[in-house]
C-alpha cells in the first residue's frame, strides 16, 4: 500500500512509479534510494501472522484517511486556493500518506498486505477504496492518459511541465499463460505509449496558440523497455550477449557502454556467435521490439513529443543502452547551425531550425554506477563522431542494495581509465580503484561527487555549439539544484534579475535556446516545494521543471507501487529528507492554513 520511487525519479530511475531514481539530499545528508528484499512469500502463515497487526494498523489509518478525504479531489484541484496552493484536504491526505510511509515494517510488508487484502472478497473493495483516496491520489495522476489532462493544466498554470509514465509492468508468469485469442499485455503497453504521445501532443497543441513546433512543448513521455516485451528475460539474455561480444577495452565498468554495432545481431542474415545465450525466439522478440520502438519514436517526432527512456537494473541495461543509442542516432539529428548573438558568451552558433533545438530521445544516466563517468564521456564522443544530439537525464540512481550485492562480471583497466580521463575536460569525478567491485559506488559521497561532476561537465557542453547536448537533471536535492543554477549563471547560461536583501538570487532569466536544453525533474506527489522554487526562480518562455506523473488503472498500479516501496525503502524511512520531512512539511502547512 506504500508507493515507492522513478524519475525510477530514478525524476529517480523510474522514476514508472512515483519515485525517481536519484539520491535524496538535505543540506547535510545524502541518501541513496535503495532496494530491500521482499519478505519471503514461501512462508504465508508466518508472514500473515507478522503482517496481521500491520494490516489492522494500515487499515485503520487508511480508513481514517478514507473517511476524512473521501470528498477530496486530487491534489491539483485547488479551487479554494487559485494561486496553486494545495487544498486543506489534500494536505491532510499528504500528512496521512507520509505518516504511513514513515513506518518501515508497513513498507516491508506492503506487497504481501496488498496480496492478502486483494484476495479476500469485500476487503478488496474496501482497501482499493481507501487506497484510491490516499496513496493513488497522492502519487498517481489518474487511471488513463485523459484523466491526467486536468493535472497537466494545473501544472502549466504553475509554470510546470510533466512527464507521462504509464506505470504498468508485465508479469512474466501471467504473460506466458495468456491465450492466443487475447491481446498480450505488452502489446497493449506498446499501443498505450503511442496513445499517451497523442494525448501529450494534443495538450501541447491546445496550449501553443496554434504553433505546433517543438519549442516550449514540455509534456514528455517515459518508456520502460521491460514493459514492452513478453518476457524481461529476453533483455537479460541480450545483455549477456552484448557484454560478451563488445570490444574488450575495459575502459568502462560493468555494464559497459553501447556500440553502434550492438543491434547487428538482429539483421536477417546475422550469425550469432557460438555460445550466445540468445534463442531464435529472443531474436524475433527483439526485432519486434526494435520495430515498436521506432514506431513509437516516429509518432513522437511527428507530434513533437520528447521521449525519455528509463533505466533499469544493470542486468537489463546493456540491452536498453543498445536500443537507446540506435534511437538517438536515428531521431536526434541536429538542425543546421547559425550565429546567434543572444546565446551565452563565447558561443558561435545555435540551431537555426525553429522546429526542434532539443533532442527527441533522452536516455537515463545513473551517477551511482561506477561506469557513469566513462559511459557518459564515451557517449558524448560517439554523439560528436556520429553527428547526433545526446539527450541526458541525469539521476543519482536506485537499487543500491541489490546492485551492491552482485559482483561485476569483469574488472575495468583502472590505469587506462586514468590515462583517458587525463585528456578529457572532466574534473571532480570519483577515482576508480583496482580490484573486484560491484557496479555501484560503495559510499554516498562518491555518488554525490559523480553527480555534481557530471552536472558540471554537461553545463559546459550545453554552451558549446560544437558539442550539442540536452539535459534533464532528475533530483530531489535542493543543494544540487542550487549548484546547477549557480553553474548556469557562471557560464552565462542564465542572467540574474533580482536578489533579496541577503544577496541571494531570487530570479534568474534564461533564453529560449537554454530553456530547450536544460531542465529539472521531480516526482509528482513529492518535493513540491522544491519544484515550486525552481518554477518561480527561473524565468523562461516555457517550463524548465517537469513533474514525473505515473498513471494507470488502480488495479494495475497498486502492485507496481507496492514493489517500488520495497525497492526504495531507505528514502521513505530516512530520518532526514524522507517521508518524515514530507509529513512535517504538510503538517506545517496545515497549521498555517488553520491558524491563518
Amino acid at each position: 500500500m506504500i508507493p515507492g520511487l522513478f524519475f525510477r525519479y530514478s525524476l529517480h530511475h523510474s522514476i514508472r512509479s512515483p519515485f525517481i531514481r536519484t539520491t535524496r539530499q538535505t543540506s547535510s545528508t545524502i541518501r541513496h534510494y535503495t532496494v530491500n528484499s521482499q519478505p519471503p512469500l514461501s512462508q504465508p502463515r508466518r508472514l500473515f501472522s507478522r503482517g496481521r497487526n500491520l494490516l489492522l494498523l494500515g487499515g485503520f489509518s487508511l480508513g481514517t484517511a478514507g473517511i476524512t478525504l473521501v470528498a477530496s479531489d486530487k491534489a491539483y484541484d485547488v479551487d479554494s486556493h487559485p494561486t496553486g496552493e494545495p487544498s486543506l484536504l489534500s494536505l491532510f491526505r499528504t500528512y496521512v500518506v507520509y505518516s504511513l510511509c514513515s513506518i518501515p515494517p508497513l513498507v516491508d510488508y506492503s506487497p504481501a498486505l496488498l496480496s492478502v487484502t486483494g484476495s479476500i472478497p469485500g476487503l478488496k473493495q474496501v482497501s482499493e477504496f481507501m487506497i484510491r483516496y490516499t496513496f493513488f491520489d497522492q502519487f498517481v495522476g489518474g487511471e488513463t492518459a485523459e484523466d491526467v489532462v486536468p493535472l497537466l493544466n494545473e501544472l502549466r498554470v504553475q509554470n510546470k511541465g510533466a512527464i507521462f509514465a504509464y506505470s504498468v509492468e508485465v508479469d512474466e508468469g501471467s504473460a506466458s499463460r495468456e491465450g492466443q485469442s487475447q491481446t498480450p499485455q505488452y502489446r497493449k503497453n506498446v499501443e498505450e505509449m503511442i496513445h499517451s504521445i497523442n494525448v501529450a501532443a494534443d495538450f501541447e497543441d491546445d496550449h501553443s496558440l496554434g504553433h505546433r513546433t517543438a519549442h516550449g512543448r514540455k509534456t514528455w513521455v517515459a518508456l520502460k523497455l521491460t514493459a514492452l516485451v513478453p518476457s524481461a528475460n529476453t533483455l537479460v539474455r541480450f545483455s549477456e550477449h552484448l557484454v560478451s561480444t563488445r570490444p574488450k577495452d575495459n575502459l568502462v565498468h560493468y555494464p559497459g557502454t553501447p556500440e553502434p554495432t550492438d543491434l547487428d545481431v538482429l539483421a536477417t542474415e546475422a550469425v550469432r556467435p557460438q555460445g550466445s545465450p540468445l534463442t531464435d525466439e529472443d531474436i524475433t522478440t527483439l526485432r519486434v521490439l526494435k520495430d515498436d520502438l521506432e514506431r513509437i519514436c516516429a509518432k513522437a517526432k511527428e507530434r513533437n513529443v520528447t521521449i525519455i527512456i528509463d533505466s533499469e537494473y544493470t542486468w537489463y541495461q546493456p540491452a536498453i543502452d543498445a536500443f537507446q543509442l540506435s534511437l538517438m542516432m536515428q531521431f536526434n539529428q541536429p538542425p543546421p547551425l547559425k550565429r546567434d548573438s543572444s546565446f551565452p558568451r563565447n558561443s558561435l552558433a545555435m540551431p537555426s531550425s525553429p522546429s526542434r533545438s532539443q533532442p527527441l530521445i533522452y536516455g537515463t544516466y545513473q551517477a551511482y554506477l561506477r561506469r557513469n563517468t566513462m559511459h557518459l564521456l564515451r557517449n558524448l564522443d560517439l554523439a560528436q563522431r556520429e553527428g547526433f544530439v545526446l539527450g541526458v537525464k541525469l539521476v543519482r540512481g536506485a537499487y543500491h542494495v541489490q546492485e551492491s550485492s552482485r559482483p561485476s562480471p569483469y574488472e575495468p583497466n583502472v590505469t587506462a581509465i586514468k590515462g583517458y580521463l587525463a585528456n578529457q575536460p572532466a574534473e571532480g569525478f570519483p577515482q576508480q580503484k583496482p580490484g573486484p567491485k560491484p557496479p555501484v559506488w560503495d559510499e554516498k559521497y562518491e555518488t554525490d561527487a559523480a553527480y555534481d561532476a557530471a552536472a558540471s561537465l554537461l553545463l559546459d557542453l550545453v554552451r558549446r555549439p560544437d558539442s550539442p547536448v540536452g539535459v534533464l537533471f532528475g533530483t530531489h536535492n535542493r543543494g544540487s539544484c542550487e549548484r546547477i543554477l549557480n553553474g548556469m549563471v557562471s557560464r552565462g547560461l542564465a542572467s540574474v534579475k533580482s536578489r533579496n536583501d541577503d544577496g541571494q538570487v531570487t530570479k534568474l532569466k534564461i533564453n529560449d535556446q537554454v530553456a530547450e536544453r536544460v531542465m529539472f525533474g521531480q516526482l509528482y506527489g513529492m518535493c513540491d516545494s522544491l519544484t515550486s522554487y525552481l518554477a518561480s526562480t527561473v524565468e523562461a518562455s516555457s517550463p524548465v521543471v517537469l513533474k514525473y506523473v505515473p498513471y494507470g488503472r488502480l488495479s494495475d498500479v497498486i502492485p507496481y507501487l507496492g514493489r517500488r516501496a520495497i525497492e526504495n525503502k531507505s528514502v521513505l524511512g530516512a530520518k532526514e529528507g524522507g517521508a518524515s520531512d514530507e509529513r512535517r512539511a504538510a503538517g506545517q502547512k496545515i497549521w498555517r492554513r488553520i491558524l491563518g
